[in-house]
């Protein structure tokens, strides 16, 4: 059962602690930012409650599927870029921490390019 203190919206920035992978490849690892962008709509259809993340970095990126977030927006301490082509589904234990949260217009271009990763436009 989720824990009913755990609520999280679309465009939240938190933090998360990601995962180790074996063997290790490109995917971003440890403690570090992230957006929500999905949520399965009903917890009772899911095993375990999960989000669908983003992962940020501070490296500088550009092109479309790099979405820049300036330091400051949505709490973020640097700028820095939406890794779209990294989406994953992270158990919401996994969240260590809030940020803050991007408006539609901030997360418009995160959207866009998840949109480009899926072949949706």
């Amino acid at each position: 059962m989720p824990n009913p203190r755990l609520r999280f919206q679309v465009g939240e920035i938190l933090w998360a602690e990601l995962p180790y992978r074996v063997p290790p490849g490109h995917e971003q690892i440890g403690h570090r930012p992230v957006v929500v962008v999905g949520m399965p709509e009903s917890i009772q259809s899911i095993p375990y409650r999960v989000l669908i993340v983003v992962p940020l970095t501070c490296t500088r990126l550009t092109g479309p599927l790099f979405p820049l977030i300036r330091a400051g927006t949505g709490g973020l301490p640097a700028d820095s870029v939406a890794l779209v082509y990294q989406v994953s589904a992270l158990d919401a234990r996994r969240m260590v921490g809030r940020l803050g949260r991007l408006s539609e217009q901030e997360l418009s271009p995160i959207k866009e390019g998840l949109k480009r990763v899926f072949g949706f436009g």
